[in-house]
């Protein structure tokens, strides 16, 4: 990154409406000032249901923040006005979608906008016609991806452009952050073994899985209650609960999201993790961060995190993922086992690691 006379500035664009903040927010918001440093202000934008959260609001009050309206012209409109007056030179895209890719297509003609699409999530592969616009519009982007395999996979459907890892990392200080919870309060049992898992993805997260198993468990004479959080899609997952148990099981709780998510986390005596795809999943580094028995599939990003307390299971197999639970929940002691894999993670997610990797790929 090349300073000049003029300042500069990174434009990032989010398709991020979660009720928190989380460790996405927190994450750019440790990268600004890193940037700034580089000689670039740093500019977020929005989708125009964002601006109705209360994190939005409050990142205006200590950023420059913009939201996207409602039409394609007003939009291009929009981001050119924003690539014009904050002299942008790199257009940095978070869960990318393709009208908005369009956007910053027409939005940047003829400017010397160099544009990134970050991958957090597998790779969309349209076909058809879709297919085809998907191509024009990615064509010379830089991908960066959360994982190795994001990366190979961009690699593989878009060989000729540039594409980068750049491992995803955790803002520490937010676990540090909780409340003691009563679980009588929250509606749940005092007595029961308590998992959780985050689940607004049903099929991606592997929900049914987790239900099959929960249910199958109890059924035979254990006592599991499931939290479920859920940060969008509530109704849509409500109604595949009902309409393969009749209605929302005594066992299964559904509590919406927090910032202060270590909370949560204190509640439970597993984390469970049976999706079927996922890019770099920060709850499960947290879990594990805080010493909490991790049940997770065998795909690709999960094995990637080499977990050495991790209870691993052959992805969609209910059976093995039952019985990697009754391990995590045997009572076992491994507290030394714990406390070396949380030292790990420590180490291995910083977000300076990250900070310094992005700044990296922007000058590659």
């Amino acid at each position: 990154m090349k300073r000049n006379d003029r300042a500069q500035a990174v434009l990032h664009f989010a398709d991020f409406k979660s009720p928190c903040r989380g460790n996405f927010i927190n994450s750019l918001e440790y990268l600004r000032p890193a940037v700034k440093e580089q000689g670039y202000e740093t500019v977020y934008l929005f989708p125009a249901a964002t601006a109705q959260r209360e994190w939005a609001q409050e990142l205006k009050k200590q950023a420059t923040v913009y939201f996207l309206g409602a039409s394609l012209l007003q939009n291009v409109k929009t981001v050119r006005g924003i690539i014009k007056r904050y002299n942008v030179r790199i257009i940095h895209s978070h869960f990318y979608k393709l009208p908005y890719l369009l956007t910053f297509q027409l939005a940047s003609l003829f400017r010397r906008v160099k544009h990134f699409v970050h991958l957090h999530c597998a790779l969309t592969i349209h076909s058809g016609f879709a297919r085809l616009i998907e191509k024009l519009l990615l064509g010379g982007k830089t991908f960066i991806g959360c994982s190795e395999k994001l990366t190979a996979d961009a690699k593989k459907y878009y060989p000729k452009n540039p594409a980068y890892t750049a491992k995803n990392a955790i803002w520490f200080p937010r676990l540090d952050e909780y409340e003691e919870l009563d679980k009588a309060s929250l509606g749940l049992s005092t007595s029961a073994k308590t998992l959780m898992m985050f689940g607004f993805l049903y099929e991606v997260k592997g929900v049914d899985l987790a239900l099959e198993a929960v249910s199958e468990l109890n059924e035979s004479g254990e006592d599991l209650q499931l939290i479920l959080i859920l940060t969008s899609n509530v109704d849509e997952i409500k109604g595949k609960i009902t309409k393969r148990f009749g209605s929302i099981p005594a066992w299964l709780h559904l509590l919406p999201p927090r910032n202060d998510i270590a909370s949560y986390y204190r509640l439970c005596d597993a984390f469970v993790a049976p999706s079927r795809s996922e890019g770099l999943p920060y709850s499960v580094v947290e879990a594990s961060y805080l010493r909490i028995p991790v049940v997770l599939s065998n795909i690709p990003a999960h094995e990637s995190l080499k977990l050495p307390c991790g209870y691993y299971f052959e992805s969609e197999n209910v059976g093995q993922l039952k019985a990697r639970l009754a391990d995590a929940l045997s009572g076992a002691d491994l507290s030394d086992a714990f406390a070396a894999q949380a030292e790990q993670i420590k180490n291995d997610y910083q977000l300076s690691t990250w900070a310094d990797r992005i700044i990296e790929i922007y000058t590659l």
